[in-house]
């Protein structure tokens, strides 16, 4: 799947805008089966009104600092599911992994551009599950891996 910036709705809910400020920024990205349309919205905190309880299919994203390195995490929510609802849910995660966090950077590009040793950070999922093998963190590169 290639990302199209056309397909992309961002909304920056203050007291984030496209330039800051870093500590606290948080992503909540969601999605339109129907229209292929991507909502971003960048916040101090995640937007849970934007998120579809019954399909939780949305990814969640913070910046951490741990002394002089940084990270970017994100977390996907598998669930409390069976093995294999939580293997499918699992799989289509990954599969739209790279298209979704093509997508967050893109949509905070002006505020990657302002703080550009950001982009040397590396990206982290945390998959949440009651699986066990579908219950762990996996690294995904960097943020200059995902800038268009």
């Amino acid at each position: 799947m290639k990302f199209n910036p056309d397909k992309l709705e961002t909304t920056f809910i203050e007291p984030m805008t496209s330039s800051g400020p870093i500590k606290g920024r948080k992503y909540t990205l969601t999605h339109s089966d129907e229209t292929g349309m991507m909502f971003l919205d960048i916040a101090d905190e995640y937007n849970y009104d934007a998120i579809n309880q019954d399909l939780r299919d949305e990814l969640l994203g913070t910046w951490k600092f741990y002394n002089d390195s940084c990270g970017l995490i994100f977390y996907a929510y598998i669930g409390d599911l069976d093995y294999f609802p939580s293997l499918i849910k699992y799989n289509a995660f990954k599969y739209h992994m790279n298209l979704a966090l093509q997508a967050i950077i893109y949509g905070d590009r002006d505020f990657l551009k302002k703080h550009p040793e950001l982009t040397e950070c590396p990206i982290y999922v945390k998959f949440d599950s009651s699986i066990p093998a579908f219950d762990n963190y996996e690294f995904y590169g960097y943020v200059k891996d995902y800038i268009i």
